[in-house]
């Protein structure tokens, strides 16, 4: 009896040594596996292997970086098999802010694209465009606000097809009397490939930790598996929806257009003709505007010397009066 007791002990802590040493085995297989993919990223290329079925489907399609039809700002093509993000920034002077905005919205919606945002100021005032966007990668550098500007202005931020961006970018330009320009472009080539590949090494080692959760003997090794699932999971889903941002800047490119209405030339009042009475009349308020100032004046300096003449007369007075004692009356 104790002999078969201690080949139950023996057995069961043989199982859990060999679940321990698997979890392990593929936590350390998928972090080494993640950084050898990095470090060859150079070597490898966007082309990499196929990945596994299931939730390495997303890390299949980022091995093969959407090619680009578009310009770079250089005006060579893209190459094929590169992620390149573009952003554009254009500002237009034009008659009529409304019917010019219309009119870009018309050219974005025939070449694909859609409005992202849009506002709208008086005064030449528009809010200030950021140097990034919202999954915080670098775009086109705002652009002054123009001087000799008034009345109405708009802003809209366009996303179009990057195959359409340049030829969209013309067609804006062509709008109004062009104000500024900036254009930008970023190779992402290398975080795609990285984030593809994490993503296969992440799902691997998933496939591995449900194969060991079929051999789990024990309750406890079932809870410790699923919590390193649960945190492989976690980590797989993070990747795939950072490379799908990076998918969707690549695919569509960012235009803002920023537009601006014409000033109003200044209104320049005609002199007015006057007659005999007219200027008559004007140089007798001048007149009386003068003698005005001259009674002001007279009567400031009378109140600054008040205040002198009322210390300075009872001396006075006194004075006189001694003056008045002292001297002799006259002989009758």
């Amino acid at each position: 009896m104790k002999a078969t007791d201690g080949r139950r002990r023996f057995g069961a802590g043989l199982t859990a040594g060999i679940l321990a040493a698997g979890l392990a085995l593929a936590g350390c297989s998928a972090s080494g596996t993640s950084a050898s993919s990095a470090g060859g990223n150079a070597a490898r290329g966007p082309a990499a292997g196929a990945a596994p079925a299931g939730g390495g489907a997303a890390a299949g399609n980022a091995a093969a970086p959407p090619t680009t039809g578009s310009k770079p700002d250089s005006g060579k093509a893209v190459a094929a098999g590169h992620a390149v993000i573009f952003s554009g920034e254009v500002q237009l002077q034009c008659a009529h802010v409304d019917a010019t905005l219309k009119q870009a919205e018309d050219v974005v919606s025939a070449a694909g694209g859609f409005v992202d945002s849009e506002t709208s100021g008086d005064n030449g005032f528009l809010p200030t465009a950021g140097s990034s966007d919202a999954s915080g990668q670098p775009q086109a550098q705002p652009l002054p606000a123009p001087t000799q500007t008034g009345g109405d202005s708009a802003q809209a931020v366009f996303k179009v097809p990057t195959t359409a961006y340049d030829a969209t970018y013309q067609q804006l330009l062509g709008l109004g009397a062009v104000l500024g320009r900036e254009r930008a472009s970023q190779d992402v080539t290398a975080q795609v490939v990285d984030l593809a590949s994490r993503i296969r090494s992440q799902q691997a080692s998933i496939d591995r930790v449900n194969a060991l959760m079929k051999q789990a003997g024990s309750l406890n090794d079932i809870v410790a598996l699923e919590s390193a699932l649960t945190q492989r999971e976690t980590d797989l889903e993070s990747m795939q929806s950072q490379l799908a941002a990076l998918q969707n800047q690549v695919a569509m490119s960012t235009i803002t257009v920023q537009l601006f209405q014409k000033a109003a030339p200044p209104v320049v009042a005609a002199p007015k003709q006057r007659g005999a009475w007219s200027a008559a009349g004007h140089a007798l308020a001048a007149g009386c505007h003068g003698l005005y100032l001259v009674g002001r004046a007279l009567l400031v300096a009378f109140s600054a010397m008040l205040p002198f003449l009322l210390l300075l007369l009872p001396i006075v007075f006194i004075g006189y009066r001694l003056a008045r004692r002292r001297k002799p009356e006259a002989p009758e």
